[in-house]
């Protein structure tokens, strides 16, 4: 059996990031995307919430990084909650994307995605 998966769809964050100092002067929305690996398969069959990763603290930890923490770039951002996750939640996988939506003209959004771990 593969690791059952946690995911955080379209989280809105709003932050100051940017390069440019027309993104820099007003707070922005980034969308979080987040898959994870659980660290064990008992979350299968135990129905207890040690046993798995709690998406609603995963959530909250991602805010925190965001709002004490100041940006340009997306990629260390990434970069810092993917590493911060890693550590906290001991999850083998993980697959982040941040989203700056309707940024440019006739583009939906742009972003990054970072992957880290062995998908198991």
């Amino acid at each position: 059996m593969t690791a059952p998966l946690i995911f955080i769809e379209e989280m809105k964050v709003e932050t100051i990031i940017g390069v440019s100092d027309w993104e820099r002067a007003l707070p922005q929305i980034l969308v979080i995307d987040l898959e994870m690996a659980l660290p064990q398969l008992a979350s299968t069959t135990s129905d207890l919430i040690r046993d798995t990763i709690d998406y609603g603290i995963v959530a909250e930890r991602i805010k925190a990084i965001i709002s004490s923490h100041t940006f340009k770039l997306l990629e260390p951002l990434a970069h810092l909650i993917i590493e911060t996750l890693e550590k906290e939640f001991k999850s083998p996988w993980m697959k982040l994307k941040i989203s700056k939506p309707q940024i440019l003209p006739q583009v939906k959004a742009v972003g990054v995605i970072f992957e880290k771990g062995s998908r198991p």
